[in-house]
């Protein structure tokens, strides 16, 4: 059965390069797609492309609706060691209502076959509560113990995302047997799962056709996808306020 999300936790504007649509015309697409609720999650300053960290940190200057259109001030920020390290400071992190975070090349952790090692950075960054929801956990140029890291986000109340992109060979090709199994994994524990489309283009919002198979395949609950609805999402984001670090240092 086909269902529309109309909650896209995972979204980028083109202060990022790579990026080619503005904020406002990713949230004038997001308000004609029917959209309820978008998240602006640009990349931490350890890539290349990203603006200055004053930017990320602005963000909170944007009101909370917008056309209609709740705006979430998010960012998606880099692990940069095996202690689950992230390239956000104190102020950008405060002042944010969603951290994603992952593996990008950069040069402090780039790509690597470490699985052990890559395994030890989310699972001590899911211990830390400084992520809300881990993201594109299937590409294969960071392998990772599924098993481990699914009974961790489980424990501590961490979102593992299921990315719309990742599933389109694209990007990150070869995610796809990855993230069925994560997603059965997540199943069996009852985790969290967050569908992010990680639009790079205003007309990419909302997409989740590749995640819906594979939801579909798998079964997974509804329950336990925080933005299948406002409700989900807001007791979701209540529950992070509550167990998410205070210092990102500590």
């Amino acid at each position: 059965m086909k269902k529309q999300y109309k909650i896209d936790l995972h979204i980028h504007t083109n202060v990022n390069p790579h990026a080619f649509s503005t904020l406002e015309e990713n949230i004038r697409a997001a308000a004609k797609k029917g959209m309820e609720i978008i998240a602006i999650t640009n990349h931490g300053p350890a890539l290349p492309d990203t603006p200055h960290w004053w930017h990320l940190r602005n963000i909170t200057i944007l009101p909370d609706y917008i056309d209609g259109v709740r705006v979430l001030k998010g960012v998606e920020a880099n692990i940069l060691d095996e202690n689950g390290k992230l390239d956000i400071n104190q102020l950008v992190y405060s002042g944010m209502e969603l951290v994603l975070a992952g593996f990008h090349d950069v040069e402090e952790y780039s790509s690597n076959s470490d699985k052990n090692k890559n395994t030890k950075a989310i699972l001590n960054l899911i211990k830390s509560q400084k992520a809300d929801i881990i993201v594109h956990l299937g590409n294969p140029n960071f392998p990772v113990n599924y098993e481990e890291i699914v009974k961790c986000a489980k424990e501590f109340n961490v979102a593992l995302e299921i990315n719309n992109s990742s599933l389109g060979n694209h990007v990150r090709t070869g995610s796809n047997t990855n993230c069925k199994k994560m997603l059965e994994l997540a199943k069996k524990e009852g985790c969290y799962i967050s569908l992010g489309s990680d639009s790079h283009y205003s007309g990419q919002i909302g997409d989740f056709q590749n995640i819906i198979e594979l939801l579909n395949e798998v079964e997974y609950s509804d329950e336990l996808i925080i933005n299948d609805s406002k409700e989900n999402l807001e007791k979701f984001l209540k529950l992070r306020s509550e167990l998410r670090s205070e210092d990102i240092n500590s």
